[in-house]
């Protein structure tokens, strides 16, 4: 008879709780990461001031203010960009018209006339001074493919008209743009 109750009692106890999985889960979470597209771009330098030129003459931004051993080596180079973006980014250049006086437009060959200027920029490795990428006033690839966090570094020249109209100081901007790498 205690057999028999102990099995009643047992019986409606297993009947009275219920059965669940203690142990399962009821949720579950998916965290998601996503990284921007951020484009940014910073220069080492903001300036270059050259000084007093001469006609016809040939002027280097670079760290001695020389001509730089070919192909172009980093230690000659006078800037370095940085890519402080999130993604790989191809870097532009350009250069508005000079002011000051009557001006300098920008030559869009190697070759400035009366009252132009002739402007271009070169990167380690660019093979001389002809390979070097000739700066007017729209956008022309300096950098192609440039990593997130990557740097290159660069150097300018400028050339003069063969003759000047005035004596007023001139000064132009060159403008670096960042676009996606393409």
């Amino acid at each position: 008879m205690k057999r028999k109750l102990l099995l009643i009692l047992v019986a409606v106890m297993l009947a009275v709780i219920p059965i669940t999985g203690v142990f399962a889960a009821t949720s579950a979470v998916v965290t998601i990461t996503a990284t921007p597209t951020y484009i940014a771009i910073t220069n080492s330098e903001a300036t270059w001031a050259v000084g007093t030129v001469a006609a016809s003459s040939t002027y280097w931004w670079t760290a001695d203010d020389l001509a730089p051993a070919e192909p172009f080596e980093d230690g000659d180079m006078k800037s370095t960009i940085t890519n402080t973006g999130s993604v790989a980014i191809d870097v532009d250049i350009k250069v508005a018209a000079f002011t000051g006086g009557v001006g300098w437009t920008i030559s869009t060959d190697d070759s400035p006339a009366e009252g132009e200027i002739s402007v271009r920029a070169g990167i380690t490795g660019t093979a001389n001074e002809a390979a070097m990428v000739q700066v007017i006033t729209t956008d022309n690839e300096l950098v192609g493919s440039l990593a997130a966090s990557g740097t290159k570094l660069w150097c300018m020249e400028m050339e003069t008209p063969a003759s000047f109209t005035d004596g007023v100081a001139k000064e132009g901007v060159v403008t670096l743009t960042a676009t996606i790498d393409s």
